[in-house]
């Protein structure tokens, strides 16, 4: 009995190690830079400085009936929008003519489950409704194409300090399933990368 056991287990080894030699091999081969470029956000419009790093966007109080829809042909938002301005501030730029403003919607409140283009309201509070972010000429931000806004970098060759200026927007959109009143906060991390 234990010989055919032995049998059995050479011939389950042999089938897998035969597997495993015809898999496809390769190498991840990382490139990239680092810089010593710093830059600092400082928001107007409708946004104010929050604790650290954190901007803090009044979206106010606004009525589910004075909202646009959300649907798939939909590519812009004209209706209660809230205006974000934001100074980029930087130093140790002199080689870059570029800031690019990477947001990360999974790592804050998450991608809308009814429209993917719109981040998600966090849980808890209301229902039926997302928020939009749009850039200066109040299209739609696609939350599910891992999304940036870039900006000019104006360079102060003899002090490598730069500005930079990225408007955007927000809005609330309604969304399918049912209308809950409530909180309807939202987060939504970015990282800042220069070109």
């Amino acid at each position: 009995m234990k010989k055919l056991s032995f049998i059995a287990l050479a011939i389950a080894a042999a089938a897998v190690m035969s597997t495993t030699a015809n898999a496809a091999t390769g190498t991840l081969q990382f490139t990239g830079n680092l810089t010593a470029a710093s830059c600092t956000v400082t928001p107007g419009g409708d946004a104010s400085a929050g604790p650290g790093s954190d901007i803090l966007v009044d979206m106010g109080s606004v009525s589910f009936s004075d909202l646009e829809t959300a649907s798939p042909g939909r590519g812009s938002v004209g209706v209660a929008v809230t205006d974000l301005s934001f100074d980029v501030s930087c130093s140790g730029v002199g080689a870059y003519n570029t800031v690019v403003m990477n947001f990360d919607p999974q790592a804050g409140t998450g991608r809308d489950a009814s429209d993917s283009r719109l981040l998600a309201l966090a849980t808890g509070g209301a229902a039926g409704a997302a928020i939009a972010v749009v850039d200066n000429n109040r299209n739609i931000i696609d939350m599910s194409n891992d999304p940036e806004v870039r900006a000019a970098l104006t360079v102060n060759a003899g002090t490598g300090a730069g500005t930079a200026k990225i408007d955007l927007a927000a809005a609330y959109l309604r969304t399918t399933g049912p209308q809950t009143p409530g909180a309807a906060n939202g987060s939504l991390p970015f990282v800042l990368t220069y070109e």
